[in-house]
């Protein structure tokens, strides 16, 4: 599992860190075949927060990016695209056996 986040401030760990890492962390569990997810914070100062991810599946980068009010509406918003488009890529690639 490796989860790395970019973020305009430099300051340490904060709520935004630790909600992004439990959100997409069941990813992990749930797709075995994503390598990492990289998460950009942007708009501090911004009346509208974005997030952006970037997720590495075998073969193939998924780039999403949602926006909101606050940051974790955003995440929410973003991790809902991301399930579809993993959801997307893993019936492409890994068809049911019948």
């Amino acid at each position: 599992m490796d989860i790395k986040i970019d973020r305009e401030e430099t300051e340490g760990a904060n709520y935004f860190d630790s909600y992004a890492r439990e959100t997409l962390g069941k990813f992990f569990v749930k797709y075995p075949f994503i390598e990492s997810i990289k998460v950009f914070f942007r708009g501090k100062d911004h009346p509208y927060k974005k997030v952006k991810l970037q997720a590495r599946l075998k073969g193939k980068d998924v780039f999403v990016e949602a926006r909101g009010d606050r940051h974790d509406i955003a995440i929410d918003a973003a991790t809902s695209k991301l399930r579809s488009q993993v959801e997307k890529y893993k019936t492409k690639r890994y068809k049911k056996v019948s």
